[in-house]
């Protein structure tokens, strides 16, 4: 039930709706000649949001807001990008907000290194330092993270290069041999006590002299 018929015959409650005749034909069909219009108007109003537009709207509302397709980007990330077209704009142009952008096409981890730190002339240039992801960079990624740098550079920016860090596990075996010496010097003992086992053999005798008075 549309939302007009529910509201002539649950809302109003009309008798003469309920009964069977001319005007109960003619109140079912204004309620849904009225919920036929409320549906396109409603799906009017959807065309002017890239949040509920269709695909086909997406272009025209990127248009309005200066952002460009880039050739590998997917539908879903191309439509977000419209919706959130106002954030966008605020992170491009700084070395903070770069990272955030590289992110939202999947290169996560992002930093920025200033060029100037190896030349201080080339203080206007940069390069985007990206983690090698585990399902690895390949030839394509190179151009898509340089557009993506350049479409939200600094105006005075220039991009130097592309830097890549990444790690390799492997192991690392190390082996040693120990040599120990040992010096022994042997000198006899010197005698500081002579110790002789026998027996030793006493004699004597006891002599007394009593003397008895009466």
């Amino acid at each position: 039930m549309g939302a007009f018929k529910d509201y002539f015959f649950k809302t109003l409650r009309w008798p003469l709706s309920h009964r069977p005749g001319p005007l109960a034909m003619l109140a079912e069909g204004l309620a849904r000649a009225l919920d036929e219009a409320r549906e396109d108007v409603i799906r009017l109003r959807d065309q002017f949001n890239p949040w509920t537009c269709g695909p086909d709207m997406i272009p025209p509302h990127a248009g309005s807001r200066g952002i460009t397709r880039y050739a590998a980007e997917t539908d879903a990330q191309f439509r977000e990008r419209c919706i959130r077209a106002f954030a966008w704009q605020s992170l491009g142009g700084g070395q903070l907000g770069m990272p955030r952008i590289l992110a939202h096409f999947g290169y996560r981890g992002t930093s920025m290194l200033n060029v100037r730190f190896e030349d201080p002339e080339r203080w206007a240039e940069f390069k985007p330092r990206v983690p090698v992801p585990a399902s690895g960079l390949h030839a394509e990624d190179f151009p898509r993270i340089a557009w993506i740098a350049n479409e939200t550079k600094p105006a005075r920016s220039k991009l130097a290069g592309i830097q890549v860090a990444g790690s390799v596990p492997g192991s690392v075996y190390a082996g040693g041999i120990t040599y120990t010496t040992i010096r022994v010097r042997l000198t006899p003992e010197r005698t500081t006590s002579i110790r002789i086992n026998g027996a030793v053999h006493g004699g004597g005798y006891t002599h007394t002299v009593a003397r008895v008075r009466a």
